[in-house]
This record gives structure tokens, C-alpha cells and sequence, in this order.
């Protein structure tokens, strides 16, 4: 494996070196206004047949570098330009143009902003993708989940509130299945308390979401669809502060700022965050309820978390080259974050803990390097890091706790339950510390045969090791050290072809994954004195292929069809093979890899109103997934969970989202999912040996029907000249769905129930000064939520937020 990694980083270094070979390039420079004087700002730029383009920041300018001496055509387009082109010469070192531009009738302003460039780039390949650019959102005190949650096809599951256990569903699939990307980078390389909820939507220039089929440079095994979160990069000096407060001592704070020396294209890019609560909301029902006296029946009551307080810190930092001869982006950099949180309960809210907490550290380094036509129409990119994550789970106080608060014994009979035997709240005593240490690299090379094809390859390395050390168990038994360990290489090859004047697009690709996992885990037979605690080793080697391909045809300017399939493979994750103890997970060493065949068919249409602007995108999918790995209770149990291979699942539905804005002050977007997820196999539970999913039954804990709505208003030099008035209101519709599998559903808990939810806010930025205010209310009608096995997310909260930009 070594040697493995050392080759890697050699091939980096081979292609860092080789970046000094260049043909004559030039940098074109500029700003963009209205007739009236204004600034024009986000307007796309393009040498048209290339991929050089550039987006004008708040003060007009763009930047394109690195272009190879000729003559080009320059296409200027934006939701408040009338398309503009030109010709424009690059042959010498710095060409300086300023460009004039008319206003468009048609504007388009969403809270989901589907532009050009990159955006529309995106979209045209065919795939599946949903688009989320958060402008102005960063005023409000909104979470980057909150926007994912609003998109068609997508439902974001979390366990709680602030810091809580959260997982992705796309279209059906859900869990490890649905990778999660920071520009492109798996999100797992930076730690738990660096997670999507702890990124603030200020740092992000966008979000892609691809649902089902997922292009070869996201090189990971994303099965079921892909998250990439592509934080902001901005050429131009800035720096911005926010802090917000509100319900259940919520505090969230965060801080981002850029530099970059034109002349030398010295850049530094920064970024942190803080975040607090006590999630002390309020929570009722099945599950709440105390015994007031041994035997007695269960009472329910309404009461207050008192044990699930979260804090997490973090910060990110880069710093190199940009927009220089030998790289677009050279770039050094580190990330730090830690995280400290109470655990409330188990799996679901029946065994309640009051001393039971987590606590983690993350540290990484990182390497990026980018240039466009290092050779003769070959673009590198690469990314190589490093990171430790120290992880430790504190339980050493058997006493149980009440939903009032208090100490307590649960009794079977007249005896207390086994659990309070074992010295610690989730059993036996622990102070278990894992050290996680991660190895990733990724390379993307793209090849341009010419103007209409493209080949591009991509290769993911990933390894992965974990210490553990329990001074809390026999000196025996922790001498003998269990091993956990892989390896992951995926590599992956795509051909896209550009016809028809750019209205067809066509891009089919391979990949092939390749695992060697290691496990020595600790087994025990027998109880009390008898009990023998052996080492039991399970080593694998897996090698997976797919292949699939994408394809979109615009039939005419207003209307665009797409489809994609794939046969996609996913490889278990750490958590899942080895289990992780803070989280009451169980390791299951033999999980076979995923499979699934994936197709998608929609269409997006756009058509031509004055002043107005519409846009429709429904989408058909079909999932056909063997080897499902989901989680379960095992044995009934509701305190653990562990992960399985469920067998043969089989899912067909459809999404579809309209879009609809007037100019640019009013926006009205509705999109909703409804699928059809059956198990086509009975799955016995490795414990207790009854079923856990029957044949023909749903899939269980996934709602399968929702509907979002957004309405909202940004009006600017509303009240004086130079200032910004935003309203919003967001509607969430979940129908109702199967808790469990029918074969573990018990009276009263076999659904959770149809929810609804509302949020609504309002935000001012005041004129000539970089200062905005917002008050935000979620849960407007203090409904009970539940996502996952029926956890209550928190009620009413209301949220004051303060930004101010510096410059």
C-alpha cells in the first residue's frame, strides 16, 4: 500500500513540475456596465469554443488568464444583459477592455439561481442535476441543509437539532449511498464537526446536486447521487463577518475573506466558523414518557432536552498561486475543527442518557494544483491530503435519567434492567478513543481532441486506518489490539461529444472500483466469569466495474431533453464496516458492496415571456438496487443500529420542480418527489432471526412524497437609495411513512406521521454601509417533526442574524 501512495505522490509532483511548459498566453481584463453607468455584476464571459469564461464580480471586473495568443469571440450573457458578442485579438501579455451592455426585458431571480457558465455547463451535459446558487441567502440565518432541503427530488434527514446525525435522500437513496463533496473532495476527509449543516452558505459560490448517475470527475462510489459543495473563490479583495442568535441559546457565527496580489496572483483564501447550542427544545408523544414508581404504567409528559448540548469550531485556510502563467491555482492549505457533543439518547428516544457524551478533533493538510493547457489541450487538476481525526466516547456513570430529568432505574419486573449492569449508560463502561487517519488523492486530467470531443480521466485514492484504545475495559482485553483498514482506488474514463451546433451533447464513461479491506475485531462468547474474548480476522479483496452515459438534445432555444443511466456500484464506508461507538453503530466486516442500475429522463422548459420567466423541469427515475446497505435496530433493539445488506430493492418515480419570476424583486419556486421504493426479498435479522423487511413491503423510515414551495421578495433601494428589503416563506410537506420494516413494526409506532412545516423571514441591508439585519422564524406553528426512527427535531425557533462586510 505504500508503495502504492508513494507513486501517487510521485505522479503529483511530476505534474507540478511539468507546469512550466507553456505556449504564448496572454490575460484579458476588463469591467462590463450599463449605458446609465451602472456596474453590470454576474454577467458570464466566454471565448466561445473554449473553456475559458469568467463572472464579473460586485464591481464589473473579470479576469481571464492563461489565453492562448489568437483571435476569439467574446459572448457576454445574463439574466439583465441582452446577449451581447464580439471579436476580440489576444497577442500580447495584458489586454484591457471595457465593454457597454443594454438591459434585458427578461430577468431571472430565484431563490435557486440557475445561471450560465459554469451552471448552465453543467445542466447541458444531461445528467440529472439540480443547481443550488444561495445568492443573498447568506443575510439570513438559513443552514446550508435548509437549502438542500428545498429542492426537488432531495430530503434531508437529521436525528435532531443543531450538530445532530444527518443523511441525504435522492430520489430514494439515501445513507452512504449519497457522497457528500467539498469541491470535490469527499467531505469525510475533514472530520464529523465538518459537516455540510457547520459550512455557512456565505462560503459557498454554489451547490450541485446529481441525482442517480454521477459524471466521472466526481470520482468517488456515489451510488445513489452525489452533494458537491463548491465554496467561494473570489479573485477580488474581501472580507465578511456574521453572527446570529436565537431559540434553545443557539449561536452561529463565521468569518470568510480573500486576498489576492495582482501582480504577483498571490492568494490567500479563509474561512471559520462557531457554533453553539443547548437543543434544549421541547418533546412529547409515544416515546416520552416516565415511570413514576416500579411496575407502574408509563406516563406520558411534554418535556425539555436537557443532555444534547453541541459546539464545534472550525477553520479553513489556503494559500499559493492563481491566475499565473505556471497554474491557475496552486494552492497550500490546512483545516482544523473540533466538536463537543451531548448524546440525549439512543437509536430512538425510548432509553434516555444524562452523562453519555462525544467529543472529536479533525486536522488536514491539503495540496491542490490546477492548470489549464499544461500541454497542448490538456487540463490537471490534482488534490492530495492528509487528515487525523480524534474521536472519544465518554460513558462511565450507570445511572439512568428520566425524560424529567432525573436520576432513575428502568425495571423489568422487580429487577433492574441488564444495561445499568454493565457500568456505563449504553452498557459497558468506556472511554474509547479511535484516531482515524485518512490518505486522499485525486487526480482529473482532460484531454480536448478538438473543439467537439473530450476524454477525461480521473483516479481516487483512499485509505483508511483506525486506532482504538478503552482504558475502561480489562487490561486484557484491551491488549489485544483490534485492527481496522482499507483501501480504495477508483478510477474512471469518460468520452463527451458536442454536435449540432452544440444541441447535442453525448458523454458515456466506465469506472472501475477496487477494495481491500482488513478487520480484527474483538468477539465474545459466554457471560460473567466464563466469558472468552477471542480476535476474529476477516480480510477482502473486491473488484467492481460500471459504465453508463448521459445525453441532452436541445430541440429548440426554449426546450432541452435529457436522460442518463448507469450501472453504479457503492463500497461500504469505515462506519459501516467497522462500526463507530459514539454514534451506537454496529460493525458488520462482511458488508457486501451496493449495486444499482439508475436511469433518469426529464426535459427543461424555458419559454420566451415578457418580463416574466418560467422554467419547468420535471424528471422520470428508475433505480433497480441489489445489496442494499441499510441500517437497522438489530434484534429489535432500540438502542443500536447496525448495517446490512438488505438484498433487492426496486424504485420508480418522478420529480419536477417550476420556477417562476417577475424582473427581478419577485420569485416563486414548487417543486415535489414521489416515489415508489419495494423490497423484493424477506430479510432476517443475524440476531434474533426474525424478519426485518418482508417481500413486496416498502421501504421502511424514507418518506416517499413531498412538496416544497418558496415565495420571495427582494426589493431594492426599497425605503432609501442603495438599500435591500428580502421576504421569504417556505412551505414543507412530508406524507406520512413506514417507520420500520413490517416485520419489526409494533402497535402505534408503524408510521410516522404526515408533516408540515413553515418558515418565514425577513432581511435589510442599510444603504452606503455593508450592514444587513435579519429576523428568521422556523417552524412557524411549533409542529412536531420527526426524521429518522422517529427522533423529534426541534420546535419554534426564532433566529436574529447580523452581517457586516469590511470590504
Amino acid at each position: 500500500m505504500i508503495q502504492k501512495i508513494r507513486y501517487i505522490l510521485a505522479v503529483v509532483l511530476m505534474l507540478i513540475s511539468g507546469a512550466s511548459c507553456f505556449a504564448q498566453q496572454g490575460t484579458l481584463k476588463g469591467d462590463v456596465q450599463f449605458k446609465n453607468g451602472e456596474v453590470a455584476v454576474a454577467v458570464a464571459i466566454q471565448l466561445v469554443g473554449t473553456e475559458f469564461r469568467a463572472m464579473t464580480d460586485a464591481n464589473g471586473r473579470f479576469q481571464l488568464t492563461n489565453i492562448p495568443f489568437g483571435e476569439y469571440t467574446i459572448q457576454l450573457s445574463s439574466i439583465e444583459i441582452e446577449k451581447t458578442a464580439f471579436s476580440q485579438t489576444i497577442h500580447k501579455e495584458e489586454e484591457t477592455i471595457s465593454i457597454i451592455v443594454n438591459t434585458s426585458d427578461k430577468l431571472l431571480g430565484e431563490t435557486i439561481v440557475y445561471g450560465k457558465t459554469e451552471v448552465r455547463e453543467v445542466r447541458d451535459k444531461g445528467f440529472a442535476v439540480s443547481v443550488i446558487e444561495p445568492r443573498n441567502l447568506e443575510l439570513q440565518s438559513i443552514q446550508t441543509n435548509d437549502l438542500l432541503d428545498r429542492t426537488a427530488g432531495v430530503r434531508v434527514r437529521q436525528s435532531g437539532g443543531l450538530g445532530s446525525e444527518v443523511n441525504y435522500n435522492l430520489n430514494g437513496l439515501s445513507g452512504n449511498s449519497v457522497k457528500v463533496f467539498i469541491d470535490g473532495i469527499p467531505i469525510h476527509n475533514y472530520g464529523p464537526s465538518f459537516s455540510i449543516n457547520s459550512i455557512p452558505p456565505a462560503m459557498i459560490d454554489r451547490i450541485e446536486i446529481f441525482k442517480g448517475v454521477v459524471p466521472v470527475h466526481l470520482s468517488d462510489d456515489a451510488l445513489g447521487g452525489a452533494i458537491n459543495i463548491i465554496l467561494k473563490k473570489k479573485m477580488t479583495n474581501n472580507f465578511a463577518v456574521s453572527y446570529s442568535y436565537g431559540s434553545f441559546n443557539t449561536h452561529q457565527s463565521d468569518f470568510r475573506g480573500n486576498y489576492r496580489n495582482e501582480k504577483s496572483g498571490f492568494t490567500v483564501n479563509g474561512g471559520g466558523f462557531i457554533n453553539y447550542s443547548d437543543n434544549n427544545y421541547k418533546v412529547w408523544g409515544d416515546n416520552v414518557n416516565v415511570q413514576l414508581a416500579p411496575g407502574a404504567a408509563n406516563t406520558p409528559v411534554v418535556a425539555k432536552r436537557f443532555h444534547d448540548r453541541y459546539r464545534s469550531q472550525g477553520v479553513k485556510m489556503d494559500l499559493g498561486f492563481t491566475n499565473v502563467k505556471w497554474a491557475d491555482r496552486l494552492m497550500i492549505g490546512g483545516m482544523f475543527s473540533n466538536m463537543d457533543r451531548q448524546i440525549q439518547h439512543g437509536q430512538s428516544m425510548k432509553v434516555v442518557y444524562g452523562n453519555r457524551h462525544m467529543k472529536s478533533h479533525s486536522i488536514m493538510g491539503n495540496l491542490e494544483f490546477v492548470k489549464r493547457s499544461i500541454f497542448k489541450k490538456l487540463d490537471v487538476s490534482t488534490f492530495a491530503s492528509v487528515s487525523r481525526l480524534d474521536r472519544t466516547t465518554v460513558d462511565t456513570i450507570p445511572t439512568h435519567y428520566s425524560w424529567l430529568g432525573r436520576e432513575t432505574y428502568y425495571y423489568n419486573g422487580t429487577q433492574p434492567d441488564v444495561w445499568v449492569l454493565g457500568g456505563g449508560e449504553a452498557g459497558r463502561k468506556s472511554l474509547l478513543n479511535d484516531i482515524d487517519l485518512n490518505i486522499n488523492s485525486r487526480t482529473n486530467l482532460v484531454y480536448h481532441i478538438n473543439e467537439n470531443n473530450t476524454l477525461t480521466f480521473n483516479h481516487l485514492l483512499n485509505t483508511f486506518e483506525r486506532k482504538s484504545d478503552d482504558p475502561m475495559i480489562p487490561a486484557a482485553e484491551n491488549a489485544m489490539r483490534e485492527q481496522r483498514s482499507f483501501m480504495k482506488n477508483i478510477l474512471g474514463l469518460s468520452y463527451e461529444n458536442v454536435a449540432f451546433k452544440q444541441k447535442l451533447r453525448t458523454t458515456v464513461f466506465g469506472k472501475g472500483y477496487f477494495m481491500e479491506r482488513n478487520a480484527s475485531l474483538r468477539t465474545k462468547t459466554g457471560n460473567g466469569p466464563n466469558q472468552i474474548v477471542n480476535l476474529k480476522e476477516t480480510n477482502m479483496t473486491t473488484q467492481n466495474y460500471s459504465f453508463g452515459g448521459a445525453i441532452s438534445f436541445k430541440i429548440i432555444r426554449q426546450l432541452m431533453v435529457m436522460t442518463s443511466a448507469e450501472r453504479a456500484v457503492r463500497l461500504p464506508e469505515a462506519n459501516e464496516i467497522f462500526g463507530i461507538v459514539a454514534e451506537n453503530i454496529i460493525a458488520n466486516p462482511e458488508l457486501k458492496p451496493e449495486r444499482s442500475d439508475n436511469f433518469n429522463f426529464g426535459i427543461e422548459f424555458n419559454p420566451d415571456l415578457p418580463k416574466h420567466n418560467v422554467i419547468f423541469r420535471p424528471n422520470i427515475f428508475i433505480r433497480n438496487t441489489n445489496d442494499l446497505i441499510l441500517r437497522y435496530n438489530q434484534g429489535g433493539y432500540d438502542q443500536n443500529l447496525v448495517s446490512g445488506n438488505i438484498g433487492k430493492v426496486f424504485t420508480k418515480g418522478v420529480d419536477a420542480e417550476l420556477l417562476y419570476s417577475f424582473k427581478r424583486w419577485l420569485m416563486v419556486a414548487v417543486n415535489g418527489s414521489i416515489f415508489d421504493a419495494q423490497i423484493h426479498n424477506t430479510t432476517l435479522d443475524p440476531v434474533s432471526g426474525e424478519p426485518v423487511l418482508t417481500n413486496k413491503s416498502r421501504l421502511p423510515n424514507t418518506p416517499y412524497f413531498t412538496i416544497n414551495s418558496n415565495f420571495r421578495i427582494e426589493r431594492p433601494s426599497l425605503f432609501a437609495k442603495g438599500d435591500l428589503f428580502i421576504f421569504h416563506y417556505n412551505f414543507l410537506y412530508v406524507h406520512e411513512f413506514l417507520r420500520r420494516g413490517t416485520g419489526l413494526g409494533g402497535a402505534g409506532q408503524t408510521f410516522i406521521p404526515t408533516q408540515m412545516t413553515h418558515d418565514t423571514g425577513v432581511a435589510y441591508t442599510f444603504p452606503k454601509v455593508r450592514f444587513t439585519v435579519s429576523f428568521d422564524v422556523r417552524n412557524l406553528f411549533n409542529a412536531q417533526l420527526f426524521d429518522n426512527f422517529a427522533l423529534q427535531k426541534p420546535g419554534r425557533g426564532c433566529y436574529v442574524k447580523l452581517t457586516y462586510s469590511i470590504f
